[in-house]
């Protein structure tokens, strides 16, 4: 595929924009950072998405994204960074990504069917193979069906969808409980487990003189619970794992899967605002199916 230097020179900037923002990008930022009258810019952007190299957001926060094809013709190393991941039967395929997403029917009452585009080899799925692809980069839609097809070709698989999740963007100092429960170090476990029963709450962190040193659950109880009358500094968990206010929910996602935790002390300026638990995220996101 052959570009014009300007083509060149505009997906470049939309692509730096893009990474930097994380957000779709408008045409006059593009001119701006260029010193491009914004009228060539959007003529260019039209060029580029005839070319499939950009796709457009519509609406007051809309603008321009760079395709994963765009990545591809600048050869830019950035690329793998944006993966787009499918899973088959629950486990991951490697060197399968997916490009394109089109949902083929919505506006029947009983299916809904989404033509997925990937990048390497279709014959690693059969029809009645249950997927799941995402999440995607930039809003986070996961989609979970079933294959009902497949195009060899074009290297389409054709998916009866059964679900479409949608984590929103949202921080976590947006939904997190601004009202911490902390504990000493120095009370007993027995203690710590009525204080969390009067607060009607699993898990608090510890802190000594305004330093947190750790975070005990019900669990770190119950693992101690011939022996309630050990101190909280005993049975407490010292690796505790924070997270800032202006982090999005997916990632404290992310971190509480990895670590296999479920709860996230919130600071800003290593001070604790909040907490965040796997089940204040999960009802953001039930909320809206």
């Amino acid at each position: 595929m052959e570009l014009t230097v300007v083509q060149k020179e505009i997906l470049q900037e939309l692509i730096n924009l893009y990474k930097e923002k994380n957000r779709p990008i408008k045409g006059t930022e593009i001119a701006l950072r260029l010193n491009r009258n914004p009228g060539t810019i959007r003529n260019q952007m039209q060029a580029l998405r005839a070319l499939d190299l950009v796709d457009g957001v519509p609406g007051p926060r809309g603008g321009y994204v760079p395709t994963s094809k765009a990545y591809r013709v600048l050869g830019v190393e950035e690329e793998g960074k944006i993966i787009v991941p499918i899973y088959k039967n629950g486990e991951r395929i490697k060197n399968v990504k997916v490009i394109k997403i089109e949902f083929d029917t919505v506006s029947h009452e009983k299916c809904c069917s989404s033509k997925i585009y990937i990048e390497g080899d279709t014959k690693l799925f059969n029809i009645g193979d249950y997927i799941k692809v995402g999440p995607t980069y930039h809003n986070k839609i996961i989609i979970y069906g079933k294959i009902i097809g497949r195009d060899d070709i074009h290297r389409i698989l054709l998916i009866d969808v059964m679900r479409v999740l949608s984590i929103p963007k949202i921080n976590v100092g947006d939904i997190g409980i601004k009202e911490v429960f902390c504990l000493s170090p120095n009370l007993t476990l027995k203690e710590a487990a009525k204080f969390f029963i009067e607060k009607n709450i699993s898990g608090a962190p510890v802190v000594d003189n305004g330093k947190l040193v750790g975070i005990l659950s019900l669990y770190d109880i119950a693992k101690h619970i011939d022996n309630t009358n050990k101190k909280v500094e005993e049975a407490m968990s010292k690796s505790v794992i924070t997270i800032s206010k202006d982090e999005h929910i997916y990632k404290a996602l992310e971190i509480m899967n990895k670590n296999n935790i479920g709860r996230l002390i919130i600071t800003e300026n290593d001070k604790i605002i909040g907490i965040i638990t796997r089940t204040d995220i999960l009802k953001i996101i039930s909320g809206q199916i």
